[in-house]
């Protein structure tokens, strides 16, 4: 079974309160929240779409972007090669699954792990991408060779791939199951499969299965998601309303699209996209933490306080929003509201050491230096890092010199 290495590319957004201009970057697909008020279900069509901002609407017919059946199609050369791969002695009479991941196992020998958002033949031709990338190579190459490929989220521990004046990016990844027939976009049932999964640790959490039409989705988001750091606002926009027409209830998308409204200053139309999506995920960590920057911006502070109470009294079962809401809590001095979304993460991801780190620095602020101390040790147990030991520890003596 290849179990090959990657690095991620599904990118999520988060704007956080009044730091100038802040904007945390969250993989990991939609967070959803249960909490204090249950998730409503709803279909597409009975909740259209907001109507676009002017500003976008104007302007989107002078950007080209990638077609839908581009991001997965093979070279003319690039199909020559799979196929002389397939007829090879010891790989021609392999169940199809089986071929698809021994050439996905082929082509990772000298990969680069680059966090860049290659399409199929783009990933081939480079020999790199992040994990987008990667599982969109074996989707193109599953897709040629008629082998059903499914898609699964796999959390893992935050990992801070960009930091800029104004942006943070942390990652995770997705997994591929490979079925020789339709799967019917469930991975568990009692046909055969291949998983083929990259960078797998012991640590790490299974999400759901996504289907086709949000797998592509996610790839437009990331595609968008470059454009955005680029500040390419109208090539984001286009990337986006691309992905919501392929799964118009993908909260990422929704998300994003709100942001790229704000960023024009087009508050009207980023609340109604925030409370678009929260027909969907009404507990949503990121939808509601980015419509409370959304108020705050548009001087709503009552309405804003109202949501950041609420976003303390939920819990969330994929806890990596908290860490990056701790962090933004930090800058912002909020030291009794960074304990409590740290403390919200660790209670279920005990094993990540930096948020105990960040714990303490909340703590210690607000003189708890007893129990900051204590949390130290704990991070201490848990790193194997001279480097890391060594600023725990430094830590440590700070605060019992205080």
């Amino acid at each position: 079974m290849p179990r090959m290495l990657q690095n991620t590319g599904l990118s999520q957004f988060l704007e956080k309160k009044i730091t100038p201009n802040i904007l945390m970057l969250l993989t990991g697909l939609c967070l959803v929240v249960s909490g204090c008020s249950s998730t409503q279900k709803h279909t597409a069509s009975e909740i259209p779409l907001p109507e676009t901002g002017s500003y976008f609407i104007s302007a989107k017919e002078s950007v080209d972007i990638p077609s839908i059946a581009s991001l997965s199609s093979l070279l003319p050369e690039q199909k020559d090669e799979l196929n002389a791969f397939i007829a090879r002695d010891n790989i021609k009479n392999l169940p199809k699954r089986n071929q698809v991941a021994e050439f996905i196992q082929y082509k990772m020998v000298n990969f680069n792990y680059e966090g860049l958002n290659y399409n199929t033949s783009q990933a081939w031709q480079n020999k790199s991408g992040n994990c987008m990338a990667l599982a969109m190579l074996t989707y193109g190459v599953a897709k040629y060779l008629d082998v059903r490929a499914v898609f699964q989220v796999v959390h893992s521990a935050p990992l801070l791939t960009h930091i800029s004046n104004d942006l943070v990016v942390s990652s995770d990844h997705v997994r591929t199951f490979l079925y020789e027939t339709d799967a019917g976009g469930v991975y568990v049932n009692n046909s055969d499969f291949i998983v083929i999964d990259y960078f797998p640790d012991r640590n790490d959490r299974t999400g759901g299965v996504v289907s086709d039409n949000e797998f592509l989705a996610m790839f437009y988001r990331n595609l968008a998601a470059d454009a955005l750091l680029n500040e390419d606002l109208l090539l984001s926009y286009a990337l986006l309303e691309k992905g919501l027409s392929l799964a118009p209830k993908y909260t990422p998308l929704i998300n994003m699209m709100a942001i790229v409204h704000r960023r024009v200053g087009d508050f009207k139309t980023a609340e109604n996209f925030y409370l678009y999506g929260l027909n969907f995920e009404s507990n949503s960590l990121t939808l509601l933490s980015n419509y409370s920057y959304s108020l705050m911006k548009n001087d709503r502070i009552n309405e804003a306080t109202a949501i950041n109470q609420q976003l303390l009294g939920l819990e969330n079962e994929s806890p990596y929003g908290w860490y990056s809401m701790g962090i933004e809590a930090l800058r912002l001095q909020e030291y009794s509201t960074a304990e409590v979304y740290f403390k919200k993460f660790i209670k279920n991801t005990p094993y990540y050491h930096q948020a105990y780190y960040e714990l303490a620095k909340a703590q210690s602020a607000q003189g708890k230096f007893l129990s900051a101390k204590n949390t130290l040790k704990q991070a201490l147990d848990l790193t194997s890092m001279d480097e890391n030991q060594q600023k725990y520890l430094a830590k440590l003596n700070w605060l019992k010199q205080g």
